[in-house]
């Protein structure tokens, strides 16, 4: 298990679902974490359950959206803990809808805290690694839809797939400092964004029945990965978009809604679900 004693961890998204999963598992490996989040109690329960294995945890608030808030936040961070050698760049948000319905505001932000949000979020880690001069590891949260699409989710997906090259440019880019920059994609996973979908049997039945594993994906299971992204371990991993799925992209995508392509001028979201072999 790789070992982080004397490793400062920045987790954005940190106060819940896979950001606090990492968060816990790399202060269980011996890392110092940073959580950041918007949400400041929440956090502060990651950093509380962090301390419980490494002391020096802090939490902080700040806003993904706001380029300011960003930078006044890594600034905290590098204060109080006295550098940043590893960051998971998690916080994202998502939002079904057709492309014809959506609002442009709500594109405009998931673009925002998606997209331009990691890209604040990188660069001003990028640079406190840079002045450190000892190198350092990023792993950033893409998605299975960064790279397969899926209905009603455009804007998510759209966005995600800036998060995967953006990450590809800064692991060119920030090779001679010796920083490694990798994404995760994952799948379905258990978290307060996926409630919805997991909440519908008809939909757990079509997951699981879809997915080789046969289960959707739990936090630990995205933890346990990024904890080896981020670790030496990987050192020679550098670029790369890391499927995490359980294989349930291996045939598209699990159809959350559908389409019936027969019926001309007209979407019906629910028709085409309803034929589906997963009625009860």
């Amino acid at each position: 298990m790789a070992d982080f004693k004397g490793k400062v961890a920045l987790v954005t998204g940190g106060a819940r679902g896979l950001g606090q999963a990492s968060a816990v598992e790399l202060a269980r490996r011996g890392a110092v974490v940073a959580i950041a989040d918007r949400k400041a109690e929440a956090a502060e329960e990651t950093a509380r359950l962090c301390n419980e294995h490494t002391p020096g945890a802090h939490a902080f608030v700040y806003d993904q959206a706001d380029a300011a808030s960003v930078e006044r936040c890594i600034n905290e961070v590098v204060e109080a803990c006295g550098g940043i050698d590893a960051l998971f760049a998690n916080a994202g948000t998502g939002k079904f809808a057709p492309i014809v319905d959506m609002k442009k505001s709500d594109w405009d932000f998931l673009m925002q805290v998606n997209l331009n949000g990691a890209f604040y979020v990188c660069q001003d880690v990028a640079r406190q690694m840079i002045k450190q001069g000892r190198g350092g590891k990023i792993v950033l949260t893409a998605s299975s839809g960064s790279t397969v699409m899926c209905d009603q989710l455009g804007a998510y997906c759209a966005s995600k797939a800036g998060v995967l090259m953006l990450m590809k440019h800064m692991a060119s880019e920030l090779g001679n400092y010796r920083i490694n920059v990798n994404a995760i994609q994952p799948g379905v996973i258990a978290t307060g964004m996926t409630g919805p979908m997991l909440s519908q049997e008809t939909w757990q039945r079509m997951l699981v029945r879809e997915t080789p594993v046969g289960r959707w994906g739990q936090p630990g299971d995205i933890a346990k990965l990024v904890a080896f992204l981020l670790s030496d371990d990987a050192s020679y991993i550098n670029g790369e978009g890391i499927m995490i799925d359980g294989g349930s992209t291996l045939h598209a995508f699990p159809r959350w809604y559908a389409l019936d392509y027969t019926q001309d001028q007209q979407c019906d979201w629910e028709q085409r679900f309803a034929d589906y072999p997963y009625k009860p």
